[in-house]
């Protein structure tokens, strides 16, 4: 019963964390197609738009194509910063590595901080104004947060059984970040 349920919950992490790998994967082909549509290098019918979000967001302050196109290239190296962060963990997380946590942590965090970022420069640029809803970022960053919350879950089970170590109550020896209490044995 035990085995299977490891299994699933292993099942089930790799699946959360390749999920967001993949919406982030295609996020970021699309920004890239976009930015480089808007060099005339390549003109692809799967673009974005977020070029021209961002120059009616910048548009207040400033009108300049280079410093628009500079901007969705940050946000798009932003993105696959995340992307490669989450498909690590993802195959992290089926291989029941140790780094699978800290990897799945570091994407969605660095995930999380870009719908951050998009929501803050909505209210800078008063884009708002310009129709831009911003609760669609707030809406991926609580679903963020939700998998993270899961995920934690997840691995402090998984952590548990695999150092055989397991207590009554399903606690392992170590704590979640990996202090021993005060009652545990040593070793």
């Amino acid at each position: 019963m035990r085995g299977g349920k490891q299994r699933g919950t292993r099942v089930a992490g790799s699946l959360f964390l390749a999920s967001w790998a993949l919406y982030i994967t295609v996020v970021t082909a699309s920004n890239l197609s976009e930015l480089l549509s808007s060099f005339h290098a390549e003109h692809w019918r799967f673009r974005s738009g977020n070029l021209s979000y961002i120059e009616s967001a910048t548009r207040i302050y400033f009108e300049n194509e280079q410093v628009n196109q500079v901007l969705l290239a940050l946000v798009t190296v932003w993105e696959a910063g995340a992307a490669v962060l989450l498909w690590l963990s993802a195959w992290q997380w089926a291989r029941r590595s140790e780094d699978a946590a800290a990897y799945a942590r570091s994407g969605l965090v660095l995930l999380g901080l870009l719908w951050f970022a998009f929501a803050i420069s909505t209210e800078l640029t008063v884009a708002y104004d310009r129709g831009v809803n911003e609760s669609a970022y707030w809406t991926l960053a609580a679903a963020l947060l939700a998998t993270l919350l899961l995920l934690e879950m997840w691995s402090s089970s998984l952590r548990g059984s695999s150092q055989g170590t397991e207590t009554p109550s399903g606690i392992s020896g170590e704590t979640a970040g990996g202090i021993r209490g005060t009652d545990d044995p040593p070793g």
